[in-house]
């Protein structure tokens, strides 16, 4: 089995999960992080240790808003210091992409997640084309 992290800029990650749990339903082993005005990387980096130190799976997925941005960087670093754990890292958290995860956290472990995650993420993003509906129409 694999917990999720969630650590994103503001209140994104509680957002996050409270949408997720909207649709899903409990997502128990979901754990939201949020890094607020004033906080530094260092501060984030405690708060993982915190988080993670409450787990009891075989692995952690954590998942960041941005790539690059100080929630992702910290749990890189986070990571790099506990390279005994199972931690994978995935950035772009989306509720789509959260709402993926929840389906196969309880039988899947975290690198077959994120491959998962990799691989179908692409297809989480469309946009509206009304000539597609048009040609449809004439059919």
């Amino acid at each position: 089995m694999t917990d999720v992290i969630l650590l994103a800029h503001g209140k994104l990650a509680t957002a996050m999960k409270a949408s997720g749990e909207m649709i899903f339903g409990e997502l128990p082993d979901f754990h939201p992080i949020e890094f607020l005005v004033g906080e530094g990387l260092d501060t984030v980096v405690e708060k993982l240790g915190e988080t993670v130190a409450t787990i009891n799976a075989d692995s952690v997925l954590i998942l960041t808003d941005i790539f690059s941005g100080t929630p992702y960087n910290a749990s890189c670093a986070y990571a790099m210091k506990h390279s005994d754990k199972e931690i994978r890292i995935l950035s772009g958290m989306s509720l789509p992409i959260v709402l993926e995860i929840a389906t196969m956290r309880e039988n899947a472990n975290a690198d077959a997640i994120v491959a998962h995650i990799l691989d179908v993420g692409k297809d989480t993003i469309r946009t509206f084309e009304l000539s597609a509906i048009e040609q449809e129409e004439e059919l």
